[in-house]
């Protein structure tokens, strides 16, 4: 997959301008960006809408970029045009490498590909910022203990930006202990570890369908 997050070095080449123009457009408030260290960083879904103002298409976009120097850049291009048109969002938190990869298996492998798209995240922290940076996810699957950031704490923040959002929790732990942490959260279900993968993908379609 690629990328979540782009240099305004790279916004730069993308769109043709100064990297200064980049900064006065974020401090303009014309594209949203963080602060990370010293750096200034855009989140993919800005970069996404600033392709559709600019209409551009991937073939622009290669033909705009160095194909040595910024190969990273064009196949981030090549995921967006490809993957992020009228698709829902399920956005996948989980500290376990080995569950999120199942997750992407179970939509690489079914017709989860067909009306809806994925983004996994093992860090819960990382997983707000960019949905705090406009990538609004129609359904958030979140493990319930995480370090940092726990499952409930990341979905009661993103319920405060997208009232909207689905939620779905997975857990190993009694679900009575989630539910006294959630009694003012409505939830669509709790996924009890370990789950079958049948039976998320039921979830997942129930939900969005």
């Amino acid at each position: 997959m690629s990328k979540l997050f782009f240099s305004t070095s790279e916004v730069a080449r993308l769109f043709k301008v100064n990297r200064v123009t980049i900064y006065r457009w974020a401090k303009d408030g014309k594209l949203k960006a963080y602060e990370i260290g010293k750096n200034m960083k855009i989140p993919i879904s800005e970069v996404r809408r600033l392709l559709n103002e600019f209409g551009l298409s991937l073939t622009e976009i290669q033909d705009m970029c160095d194909s040595t120097e910024d190969a990273e850049l064009i196949e981030s291009a090549r995921y967006l045009s490809e993957n992020w048109n009228g698709k829902k969002l399920v956005v996948a938190i989980d500290d376990n490498a080995d569950l999120l990869t199942l997750i992407e298996n179970l939509f690489e492998q079914t017709d989860l590909k067909d009306f809806c798209r994925l983004l996994t995240f093992s860090d819960s922290l990382e997983a707000a910022l960019q949905i705090g940076g406009g990538g609004k996810p129609d359904v958030l699957l979140a493990d319930v203990r995480m370090s940092g950031l726990d499952g409930v704490e990341l979905a009661k923040k993103v319920r405060s930006m997208h009232q909207d959002v689905k939620i779905i929790f997975m857990s190993g732990y009694p679900r009575e202990e989630i539910e006294e942490r959630i009694t003012d959260m409505e939830v669509v279900d709790y996924l009890m570890k370990p789950f079958d993968f049948k039976t998320l993908h039921s979830l997942i379609h129930k939900t969005l369908h």
